[in-house]
């Protein structure tokens, strides 16, 4: 698949991701959601689950946060489908350098 219809598909994932995330905070609580995070591959905010003090419970508050902001989930699912496209051009042998051509060129056109 092309690498812009890849990018595409998956920030196209965004909002479910999101809404997916509020409903397992709100039924089984920040755990659930960052196990959920974790599933689809995405790096999930650090925050203790466990510790009982102020900055604690920030932490927790802004991973919940993120978890639940769609624009959080585009730049995560856009890395996402960057390095796994990358990762299948290294595998294939289609780079000879550091990046691929394919990859190079998205950069360059989407440079801001």
């Amino acid at each position: 698949m092309e690498i812009n219809k890849r990018v595409e598909e998956a920030i196209k994932k965004a909002i479910t991701h999101s809404v997916e995330c509020d409903k397992r905070i709100k039924n089984d609580g920040l755990h659930s959601a960052i196990e959920y995070c974790k599933m689809q591959g995405i790096e999930p905010p650090q925050c203790s689950l466990s510790a009982q003090s102020p900055n604690a419970d920030k932490q927790r508050a802004i991973a919940e946060r993120m978890l639940l902001e769609t624009k959080w989930w585009k730049r995560r699912l856009k890395n996402k489908a960057l390095q796994d496209f990358e990762q299948e051009q290294i595998n294939l042998g289609n780079v000879t350098n550091y990046i691929s051509d394919e990859l190079s060129k998205y950069n360059k056109a989407n440079r801001r």
